[in-house]
C-alpha cells in the first residue's frame, strides 16, 4: 500500500513494463463488460479503444483517416450537443420520475439518481435508439451487472452464486441488444444514426482488422457503465450535500440569474463554463466522496522504491487510496468540511492542493491523445497515468448540467430538517463508493416563477 503523492505517482505512473491493471481487474470486469474489452485484452489494444484509430474503413482500407473509437463521444463538439440532452432528460425526471410525484416528498437519493445518470448516460454517450430501449427489464440488467463488481469476484468470478448467475444472464441480454441493433443497421432495416455505434461500425485497429460486432457490443457496455457509475454516486453525495447546505442551493441559483440573467435562459456547454460555483460543487463533492476508493496494479518486474533499500517481488499487489490525500490537512484546511467555496479564485492561492494540482499538471500521451500525468496532485478523483479516466470531462458536465438544472426547480434539505446537519455513511464493499442505503432527503418543487423570473 502507497499513500500520499508520492505514493499514487509510484503506482499509477508506474511503467506499463513494471506494473500491469489487467492481471487484477480482467477477473472481475471481464464477466461484466464482456470478452476482449477493457481488461480483457492487451493494454495495447485497450489504448486503441480508447484512442484515435489511423484508419477508416471506408470502400477502401488503405485510406488513411482519423477516425476516434470511444473518444468519438468525448470531444467538445459532441459535448455541446449533449448538454441540452441532459437538461430534457433531467427536468423530464422530474416531472414525471416515480420518485418524485406531487409538489414535496422524501426521496431515495441513491436508486433515483442511478436511474436519472443512466438515462443521461444512455441518451447523450450511446444515441436516441439505445436510450430508447432503457425500459425497466434493460434497467434490471444493468443493476445485475452492476452487482458483479462483488469483492469475491476478484478471485472466484465462475463461482456460481445468484448474483453471479444474474450477472452472467445481464451480459448476454445486453449483448443481444445491442447486436440487434447492429445488424438491423448493417441490413438497413433501421435508421443508422452518426452515434457511437455508428463510429465503432466503422472503425478498425491498426492491423486492419475491423473492430467484431461482438467487442462493439462489449464496448458499448463498457462505455454505459463508466458512463454511469461514477456520475451516480457523485449525484447522490452532491444532493446529500445539498440538502444537509440548503442555503448552498439558493447561491447556486442566484449565481445562474447574477450571470446567465433573471430570465435563466436554456443551459448549453458554453455558459455553463460561466458557473464558477457549479462547478466548485461538483470538484469539492468529488474531493471528499472520491468515487474510487483503491487503485490497484500486479507487479510485473521487481520494483525498486527510489530513496530506499527495498524492492517490491512480482508476487506483491501494489494499492493506491487518492481519497487519502484529498482529505489530508496538509493540502486541505478543514478537511472533512464540504466547501465548495475553498474552489473560489481568491482563496485558490492559499489551497496548496490546487496549487500542487495545478504545478502537477504535465500532459503525456499514452497512446490515445494527450492526458494529465498529474500523479502527484493530492486531488485525483479520476485517477492517474495511462488508466486515467477518459470520460473525466463528460462527467463534470454531466454533474454540472444535472445539478444547475434541479435547483432552478426544486429545494432539498435534510429529513430532520434545518437542524439536522448529518450525513450518511460511505458504503465501501463494492468497486465503486457509494451512499450508504438508506439515504434520503425532503424535497419540494419551486413555485412557477421563482426558478425562473421573467425578464
Amino acid at each position: 500500500m502507497c499513500l500520499g503523492t508520492k505514493g499514487n505517482d509510484f503506482i499509477l505512473n508506474a511503467k506499463h513494463k513494471d506494473v500491469n491493471a489487467e492481471e487484477i481487474y480482467r477477473p472481475l470486469t471481464a464477466p461484466v463488460f464482456g470478452k476482449n474489452v477493457v481488461y480483457d485484452c492487451p493494454n495495447s489494444k485497450l489504448m486503441e479503444q480508447k484512442k484515435v484509430s489511423r484508419f477508416r474503413a471506408t470502400h477502401t482500407l488503405h485510406r488513411a483517416d482519423t477516425t476516434q473509437f470511444v473518444k468519438f463521444g468525448l470531444t467538445t463538439e459532441a459535448f455541446e450537443s449533449y448538454v441540452p440532452l441532459i437538461v430534457d432528460e433531467t427536468n423530464t425526471f422530474l416531472r414525471n420520475s416515480k420518485w418524485m410525484q406531487g409538489d414535496s416528498g422524501v426521496l431515495d437519493v441513491p436508486p433515483a439518481m442511478a436511474e436519472l445518470t443512466i438515462y443521461t448516460a444512455s441518451r447523450t454517450l450511446q444515441g436516441e435508439e439505445v436510450r430508447g430501449k432503457m425500459n425497466s427489464t434493460f434497467a434490471d440488467y444493468f443493476h445485475a451487472l452492476d452487482a458483479g463488481f462483488q469483492p469475491i469476484n476478484f478471485m472466484f468470478p465462475w463461482m456460481p452464486l445468484p448474483q453471479n448467475r444474474r450477472r452472467d444472464h445481464a451480459n448476454k441480454m445486453m449483448t443481444e441488444t445491442y447486436l440487434s441493433i447492429i445488424n438491423d443497421r448493417r441490413a438497413g432495416r433501421s435508421k443508422d444514426s452518426q452515434d457511437m455505434i455508428w463510429n465503432l461500425m466503422q472503425c478498425i485497429y491498426k492491423n486492419g482488422v475491423p473492430i467484431p460486432d461482438d467487442e462493439i457490443a462489449h464496448m458499448m457496455i463498457a462505455l454505459l457503465m463508466a458512463g454511469q457509475h461514477s456520475s451516480s454516486a457523485t449525484s447522490s453525495w452532491i444532493i446529500l450535500r445539498l440538502a444537509q447546505h440548503p442555503h448552498i442551493v439558493e447561491e447556486l441559483l442566484a449565481e445562474q440569474r447574477r450571470v446567465l440573467g433573471d430570465d435563466l435562459p436554456p443551459l448549453t456547454y458554453t455558459n455553463l463554463q460561466t458557473l464558477p460555483l457549479n462547478a466548485q460543487v461538483v470538484k469539492e463533492t468529488l474531493r471528499i466522496h472520491a468515487p474510487i476508493h483503491s487503485v490497484m496494479r500486479q507487479v510485473t518486474n521487481p520494483l525498486p522504491v527510489d530513496g530506499t533499500p527495498y524492492v517490491i517481488p512480482t508476487s506483491h499487489t501494489l494499492l493506491s487510496a487518492p481519497g487519502v490525500t484529498s482529505k489530508d490537512s496538509a493540502y486541505f484546511p478543514n478537511p472533512d468540511t464540504w466547501d465548495p467555496h475553498r474552489w473560489d479564485a481568491d482563496r485558490a492561492s492559499t489551497t496548496n492542493g490546487d496549487e500542487t494540482e495545478d504545478n502537477a499538471d504535465e500532459k503525456i500521451d499514452y497512446g490515445y491523445g494527450l492526458v494529465s500525468k498529474g500523479g502527484n496532485s493530492p486531488y485525483l478523483p479520476f485517477g492517474a497515468g495511462r488508466h486515467r479516466c477518459i470520460g473525466e470531462q463528460f462527467a463534470y458536465l454531466q454533474l454540472g448540467a444535472i445539478i444547475a438544472t434541479l435547483v432552478r426547480e426544486v429545494r432539498v434539505g435534510n429529513v430532520g430538517g434545518e437542524e439536522d446537519k448529518s450525513i450518511v455513511g460511505t458504503d465501501y464493499s463494492s468497486l465503486f463508493s457509494q451512499p450508504l442505503n438508506p439515504a434520503k432527503v425532503r424535497w419540494e418543487r419551486r413555485e412557477k416563477g421563482q426558478g425562473k423570473k421573467s425578464a
